[in-house]
């Protein structure tokens, strides 16, 4: 077991754009955590999408990296906090346990 604190990524799945208000609209991703439970973000297409590929007209599903910090590697999984730097939670939720082939250090 080893403690970081390190600025990461997650892959996730952007599934479908959820609304045009507030602008610049909203995004729906999913993110499967390393026990198969399926998690929902739903916020700002920026917050997910420094490159403006997530658009109301764009073929969904697309693979996107959600930001993250690294907190802890446990072997084959990672503990991760969506909460840094941008706020994202599903359901209230924040920390997540996934596999160590789903976060990268580099979207």
């Amino acid at each position: 077991m080893s403690e970081v604190a390190e600025q990461g990524f997650i892959r996730a799945e952007a599934v479908r754009w959820s609304a045009d208000e507030p602008l610049p609209g909203l995004v729906e991703i999913e993110l499967t955590d390393a026990d198969g439970h399926v998690w929902r973000f739903v916020d700002k297409a920026p917050v997910f999408d420094a490159e403006n590929v997530l658009t109301p007209t764009t073929q969904y599903p697309v693979g996107i990296s959600v930001a993250c910090t690294i907190i802890e590697r446990r072997d084959d999984r990672v503990v991760v906090d969506t909460a840094q730097p941008w706020g994202v939670e599903s359901d209230g939720v924040a920390r997540f346990i996934v596999h160590s082939d789903q976060v990268s250090i580099r979207g």
